[in-house]
């Protein structure tokens, strides 16, 4: 009997010892292991804020990125045609825009890259994508309104009032 009780308990360790030694695996046999992205050496350095109105319809835009990086820029404009009077307050939902332009540049060397904009008349969304996973895409929103230059003239006179009318 008690051959059995021994034998039956060698028999059990055994199977409790060779079954967590089966089922055991390394961890970094089926897990990819991610490596940290550094977002300091991701960064845009002009414009400094990211919704800002300008009169001119041309704008720069520099930044930072690893030597070799490839930066994609997409500009996205709307114009007022549903009367919504869209301003840096009240800006457009997704479907008013539309794609403007979209262009693809490399970092240099010295790892910075710089763009000239060419925007249009109205809200302009700009999205930086630094096409490395791990680095969030940059949106930037300009407001292009550009300065009315018409003079308002003032009647000197009243020949002047009876002219104009």
């Amino acid at each position: 009997m008690w051959k059995k009780i021994i034998a039956g308990l060698i028999i059990g360790i055994g199977i409790i010892a060779l079954s967590s030694y089966g089922h055991a695996q390394k961890a970094t046999d089926n897990v990819k292991v991610e490596q940290e992205v550094d977002l300091s050496k991701y960064q845009i350095i002009r414009p400094e804020k990211r919704a800002y109105s300008i009169e001119e319809k041309i704008d720069f835009i520099n930044g930072i990125a690893p030597p070799g990086t490839t930066i994609t820029i997409e500009v996205y404009g709307t114009t007022d045609l549903t009367r919504k009077n869209f301003n840096l307050l009240v800006l457009p939902s997704e479907e008013d825009y539309i794609e403007v332009y979209s262009d693809t540049i490399v970092s240099g060397n010295s790892g910075t890259f710089s763009k000239q904009l060419e925007l249009v008349t109205g809200i302009n969304k700009v999205i930086i994508r630094f096409g490395v996973e791990g680095v969030p895409a940059e949106e930037i929103i300009i407001y292009v309104n550009p300065k009315n230059n018409k003079e308002i003239k003032r009647p000197n006179n009243l020949m002047d009032l009876l002219i104009q009318h």
